[in-house]
């Protein structure tokens, strides 16, 4: 284990946190360019490990079962990929293999007598070239933090500040080109399948999703530096980081994501409760005014410096209206009875812009590339076993997690200020991690490059700095 408290930045970590700070600013990298970019740059930061790496630092490669639910995840894509049997295609996806019949096929030839899983394998070799990324990126998150915690017990990982920082530049060309009144991303780029665009990204949801989950990295900051330094906390510091979190709140509100909106006040609402936990069994009830009065003063100068001119139409909107009408609803539907036509298999990872028009009932033209819903799609591309294996992820993650916070909260551990600090940094993370799963419900952010490698990013986070042990009483 290194000696001291400071360690120099290996160039895996180089490598990867600037491919990590970079996604978002390439318009979500939801181009081929762009996410085969992060493939390249994280799985180059994993290859970098065995030089001056992770065994350079003392730590091994974080297996745990949820990592072995993510790597079961690319094995399943891989998977869908091999060529079977058209009798055994028909068995385990009766759906699919319909699809694959003279009548839907482009020629009057017969159907092949070996069928991959996949209806667009190309899009599954894709896909799951990317998740073998997001893979490698959480390894790659666990290790750092990890590195970090050895070097200084409840140290802030680099990720919290790079996090913060990129959600503030993000914020601020959004909030520029808003008060610019802006056509193009930049100033000159177009998309050609979508005018809603806002900062860097395509669709204002999908800003609003990262936002989502980096204000609570903010947040864990804010209370560390109140709880833990109480009046010797470096005041300028605080205000910059304060500041920082009102931009990014102030570029939520004006963003017209309802959902991204209301997910960022819930996760914020949920984290204050923790915070506020934390500090109460760590005895620091003096500064936790100090922390409410914080967070209503960021929630009322980000409203007030806030265009609410095209958001509060779309919150109207849901009053006026029955939620039933909404397409998403039909939508939904149509996605279960896919599901429930291919179970075991799902129609292959990537696949739903090609899978779904078998079963499409919407009377609304145009493509669906996606289902509007990250656990529906899962389901629908990877069946059963997919989503249970990234539900499995999760709650691995989550355990890990809220296993740090409990045992900080228990009066046992009050000697202890670096688990505080790390419980206080965990619920950054952790409310990142829940941000995106929450917004999940009615979007589909984890099909978005630069949210997923970040999301991903965030749950190594937390699961790094939940290593910790008790330390041992001397008789």
């Amino acid at each position: 284990m290194p000696s001291g408290h400071t360690q120099k930045i290996s160039a895996w970590e180089a490598v990867f946190f600037a491919i990590v700070a970079l996604a978002p600013f390439l318009f979500g990298s939801v181009y081929p360019w762009a996410y085969g970019l992060l493939e390249v740059g994280v799985l180059a930061s994993l290859m970098l490990l065995p030089w001056r790496g992770a065994r350079a630092d003392g730590l091994g490669f974080p297996w745990g079962w949820g990592m072995v639910c993510l790597a079961g995840l690319v094995f399943l894509a891989g998977l869908q990929l091999l060529p079977l049997p058209s009798g055994l295609v028909k068995l385990l996806a009766p759906g699919s293999y319909a699809m694959w019949q003279p009548e839907t096929l482009p020629t009057a030839q017969g159907a092949p007598s070996l069928l991959p899983i996949s209806l667009y394998p190309f899009a599954t070799a894709s896909q799951g070239l990317l998740l073998l990324t997001y893979l490698a990126a959480t390894a790659l998150a666990v290790l750092s933090a990890r590195k970090r915690q050895s070097a200084k017990p409840g140290g802030t990982p680099i990720a919290f500040r790079l996090l913060l920082v990129v959600g503030v530049l993000l914020a601020a060309v959004a909030i520029i080109q808003f008060g610019l009144g802006a056509k193009a991303i930049y100033g000159f780029f177009k998309p050609l399948h979508s005018t809603q665009f806002l900062g860097p990204y395509v669709n204002y949801n999908h800003f609003a999703g990262y936002m989502a989950m980096v204000i609570p990295l903010g947040l864990s900051l804010l209370a560390r530096d109140l709880f833990l330094r109480g009046q010797r906390a470096d005041q300028g510091r605080m205000l910059l980081k304060a500041t920082m979190v009102v931009i990014m709140m102030a570029a939520v509100f004006m963003s017209r994501s309802r959902a991204g909106i209301i997910t960022t006040l819930l996760v914020m609402a949920m984290q204050v409760v923790l915070l506020i936990a934390i500090g109460r069994t760590w005895r620091v009830n003096r500064y936790l005014v100090g922390l409410g009065l914080c967070v209503v003063l960021l929630l009322g100068l980000s409203s007030q410096i806030t265009d609410w001119s095209r958001t509060l139409p779309r919150f109207h909107a849901l009053f006026q209206h029955n939620p039933t009408d909404n397409i998403r609803w039909r939508l939904y539907g149509d996605v279960l009875h896919m599901s429930s036509q291919i179970p075991l298999t799902g129609s292959g990872l990537g696949t739903f812009a090609v899978a779904y028009p078998g079963y499409k009932t919407l009377d609304r033209q145009g493509l669906f590339s996606h289902a509007h819903n990250d656990y529906l799609e899962i389901l629908a591309e990877m069946g059963w076993p997919g989503l249970l294996l990234v539900l499995g992820f999760v709650v691995w993650v989550i355990g890990r997690g809220v296993r740090i916070i409990f045992v900080a909260l228990s009066r046992r551990t009050r000697g202890d200020p670096a688990l505080m600090e790390r419980a206080l940094l965990i619920t950054g993370s952790l409310g990142g991690v829940a941000a995106l799963l929450i917004h999940g419900i009615t979007d589909f952010n984890l099909h978005i490059p630069a949210n997923a490698l970040t999301w991903f990013a965030l749950c190594g986070l937390t699961v790094g700095l939940s290593y910790w042990s008790a330390p041992r009483s001397e008789d």
